[in-house]
């Protein structure tokens, strides 16, 4: 999504396109698993939303931000929070388990929880509107969790071709 610039072995500086982009797309996530609730009761909808935003901008934010000694200017763990689902896996803070954890529940509560709700509705009622949720929960989840993965970086071949001898 955005860049993000290491200082240091410890700083990091967030980009405003991270932070404004990484939290707006967690922020659409949440709306976006509520709404697909919506299909099975309102009341557990706005339980859900009010739980995962909660969960996710309130205590999840303080976890990933102890101190400002990390970060080159204070983004109040919002620039920690859009880094650990949207940002590349070297600024994902892998130290903090407590977090991490934390992290893999909203992953849990944000993706197969949602989308299982959404397809048992989908096979009571089929609807187009279901269908394009299904697939932007989908994108969400599966953007976010590529993220994680490791890039590797190509290691040059040690073994010289050999040249045309005639």
């Amino acid at each position: 999504m955005a860049r993000v610039r290491r200082l240091s072995s410890e700083k990091f500086e967030f980009t405003r396109t991270l932070l404004i982009l990484g939290n707006l797309a967690i922020l659409a996530w949440v709306l976006l698993a509520s709404l697909s609730l919506v299909m099975i009761s309102q009341l557990y909808a706005w339980l859900f939303l009010a739980f995962t935003a909660a969960l996710i901008f309130l205590m999840l934010r303080r976890l990933g931000c102890s101190t400002c000694y990390y970060c080159k200017s204070c983004t109040s763990g919002f620039g920690r929070l859009s880094a650990w689902f949207f940002g590349k896996r070297e600024l994902k803070d892998l130290t903090n388990k407590t977090a991490l954890s934390f992290v893999a529940f909203i992953y849990c509560l944000l993706s197969p929880i949602p989308i299982g709700f959404l397809t048992v509705s989908l096979i009571q009622e089929f609807a187009v509107s279901k269908i394009v949720m299904l697939l932007f929960l989908l994108t969400f989840s599966f953007y976010s969790l590529a993220t994680w993965l490791k890039t590797s970086k190509r290691i040059p071949n040690p073994i010289p071709e050999r040249s045309s001898i005639p």
